[in-house]
């Protein structure tokens, strides 16, 4: 059976000082009440986050027998045929106690962080679990990284309608954990970010539908800082900062044909004429950048229009 899923936002006043790597991430937003018109617009198959005070969850009158962790404040609702088939409780668990030798004072922390990122078309929601045992050390001179280690693994579940208790899952290797990420409209994949903890540099993968990796961009040549997808899927894109900047740009956006297959890099040097004030990843991968000069337009091929 599918695990809970987690709420960020719900565990983030819980957390200790000892673990920033959870605060800083991101994750989907539980749901409010929806108005008539998106319920009347939206998938009578699909995934969504609801707020259990939401008065359009409580409406719903869902089944006991339906529902997992039944206290919980979020909800993660599966739909098939325009019902109810589960409802996951959002939830976490954490633990601390003090641990170490006499004169070592140090603070054990440990649970389960879990994240739920769901496609805007609904039709996919992936479930992030992280195990983790943190040690921090809270003598005022435990300044090196060596002093608060941290271990955990972490798990990516797909959950459809087609598979209300998960379809596919993939566990991260070597203790990696999750940035960020983005569940692929039209169920056409997943593109996420990992970094291993506390503060390490992020790569970029991209999974094919069933979860298998098609594209790695190694966090030893970039440091990914933000990703993005098209409303239909089928493009994706990954601002970084390049890890060898003599011989590369400084920073780039690397831009992902998803069905094709194929990728190109727009980059830039600090304070050079190329540097973007923002962009944007719009309909079929065109990517919009804005300098001082004014917005340069590039297909999905990098071929500027």
């Amino acid at each position: 059976m599918l695990v809970a899923v987690f709420c960020l936002a719900s565990l983030a006043g819980a957390l200790h000082p000892g673990l920033p790597w959870i605060r800083g991430s991101s994750t989907a937003e539980a749901h409010p009440a929806p108005t008539t018109a998106d319920a009347v617009a939206a998938s009578p198959d699909r995934v969504e986050l609801f707020d259990a005070e939401a008065a359009a969850y409580r409406a719903l009158a869902i089944p006991r027998a339906y529902k997992t962790a039944p206290s919980a404040a979020t909800r993660l609702l599966v739909f098939r045929g325009g019902a109810v088939v589960r409802d996951h409780g959002v939830t976490d668990r954490h633990e601390s106690r003090e641990s170490g030798p006499a004169g070592t004072p140090l603070v054990e922390e440990s649970g389960t962080a879990e994240r739920a990122f769901v496609a805007a078309d609904g039709s996919r929601a992936i479930v992030s679990m992280t195990r983790y045992v943190s040690q921090v050390n809270m003598r005022p001179d435990a300044d090196a990284p060596g002093d608060d280690p941290v271990t955990g693994t972490t798990t990516l579940t797909s959950v459809d309608p087609d598979h209300p208790d998960g379809d596919w899952r993939l566990t991260l290797e070597g203790g990696r954990w999750i940035r960020d990420l983005v569940v692929l409209p039209h169920r056409m994949g997943v593109l996420v970010t990992t970094f291993l903890p506390r503060t390490g540099p992020a790569d970029v993968r991209l999974l094919d539908p069933s979860g298998r990796e098609t594209v790695h961009v190694s966090e030893t040549s970039s440091d990914a800082l933000r990703i993005e997808a098209t409303a239909d899927g089928r493009y994706a894109a990954a601002e970084v900062a390049f890890r060898d900047s003599t011989t590369q740009p400084e920073k780039g956006v690397i831009v992902f044909d998803v069905a094709g297959g194929s990728q190109w890099t727009y980059g830039w040097r600090y304070g050079s004429d190329d540097e973007p004030m923002s962009w944007t990843l719009r309909d079929r991968g065109v990517l919009a950048i804005v300098t001082p000069g004014g917005e340069r337009r590039y297909d999905a091929t990098g071929r500027r229009l």
